[in-house]
């Protein structure tokens, strides 16, 4: 093993932090710094090859004589070495060479291999390895991930029909265009708001579950997002049985949720189907209380 107390430090070697937009070309510049009387060079760098795709030849390589393989399989391999005193000095922060990708969106970590021998420098002099330990501080990890990342929240997920619901946009990447759209179509926006506002304030009219999507854009790149079922709107806990006799079917519900202990049931006389339930309705377990219209038939 060779004398890491004599030998001089390896170089830092910085993988970077890149946001992109999918289905884009990008670059990946792997910059070094102490890059001093270099003689040899070996690394590997491992990433996401379903995030990264379609590796083309490395450019702007400032090692001679360094060959860089970006295979398919998530690993790039640089390896270069030169003759006896004609190690290689370069300034800080130079680019020692540059990936190209096509990226198709989600994160991938991109993380140099080091098994002791797969991340390595010598000096230029002896060919003898530099101390590259502890690896963290001689060989940065980078990372690459979207641009954009659409997110939202609501004041209110279960709100009685047409009463306001504020939406907030909360995504990342500052944005500069918001296209929002609800499943099914009966709701309108309120106070001014529309689809294309940040924060709409929306009713929805009739009660039920809806599906909320929210697509945001900034120059020619976009994200969307898009939950099912997340708002639902109509009066926790009153039974409607328009699907069957099921208590536990949402569509019996009017707000399409099933009540849980802190809900209210009330069971209206009219209602075409009268809720049966498979076992034992616990009190203060499956509902806080029942009501036939206005009769309380379950303290």
């Amino acid at each position: 093993m060779p004398d890491y107390s004599i030998a001089q430090n390896a170089p830092i070697t910085t993988a970077p932090m890149i946001t992109a937009c999918p289905g884009t070309t990008i670059n990946i510049p792997i910059t070094v710094a102490d890059f001093s009387n270099i003689g040899a060079v070996s690394l590997n760098l491992v990433y996401n090859s379903s995030v990264l795709t379609n590796p083309t030849a490395a450019t702007n390589i400032s090692f001679p004589g360094l060959s860089v393989y970006t295979g398919t399989m998530g690993v790039v391999v640089a390896a270069g070495i030169r003759k006896a005193g004609q190690g290689v000095t370069l300034p800080n922060s130079t680019v020692l060479f540059t990936l190209h990708f096509t990226y198709t969106g989600g994160t991938t970590a991109l993380s140099w291999y080091d098994n002791g021998e797969s991340c390595e420098y010598a000096d230029g002099d002896n060919n003898i390895p530099l101390n590259d330990i502890p690896q963290s501080t001689y060989f940065i990890d980078g990372q690459v991930s979207p641009m954009l990342i659409a997110d939202f929240t609501v004041n209110n997920y279960t709100p009685e029909v047409n009463n306001p619901v504020f939406f907030s946009d909360i995504s990342t990447g500052n944005p500069t265009g918001w296209n929002w759209a609800f499943t099914p179509s009966s709701y309108t926006f309120l106070d001014g708001t529309n689809a294309f506002s940040q924060n709409p304030h929306v009713r929805f009219t009739v009660n039920g579950s809806y599906g909320t999507s929210l697509t945001i854009t900034k120059n020619t790149c976009s994200d969307t997002k898009n939950i099912n079922d997340y708002i639902h709107a109509g009066t926790p806990g009153l039974w409607t049985g328009i699907t069957s006799t099921d208590w536990n079917t949402n569509s019996n519900w009017h707000n399409y949720l099933i009540p849980d202990k802190l809900i209210d049931v009330v069971i209206p006389p009219s209602s075409p189907n009268w809720p049966l339930f498979n076992g034992n309705l616990i009190n203060g377990t499956d509902c806080k209380s029942i009501s036939l219209g206005v009769i309380n038939i379950l303290e």
